[in-house]
């Protein structure tokens, strides 16, 4: 009889071993899912500074494209007003002559 109790008592502390593993094993997965929603969270609000930061690139862009072109428009403007003033130049000190 001192048999069977003496095995049901290992039996029973190596329930209870098992039982404390179990907890601890859930408990460490918990935090592990808590650490994975919280670093997809972190992989969202990323991607969405990428996103934001690609629209701002491409606006600047679009910018700097019309920039350039406003910038060629004024120097042909100005291009044509310094043939102009060397026309008139020329008739000026054509008709002074």
């Amino acid at each position: 009889m001192d048999m069977v109790l003496e095995r049901l008592g290992e039996l029973e502390r190596k329930v209870r071993e098992a039982l404390a593993e179990l907890a601890q094993a859930r408990g460490e997965r918990e935090a592990l899912v808590a650490k994975v929603e919280s670093l997809q969270g972190e992989l969202k609000a990323r991607d969405q500074d990428v996103a934001a930061l690609r629209a701002e690139r491409e606006r600047e862009a679009s910018e700097a494209t019309r920039l350039r072109a406003e910038r060629e428009e004024v120097r042909t403007k100005v291009e044509g007003l310094l043939t102009e003033i060397g026309r008139l130049e020329s008739v000026v000190q054509g008709a002074a002559t």
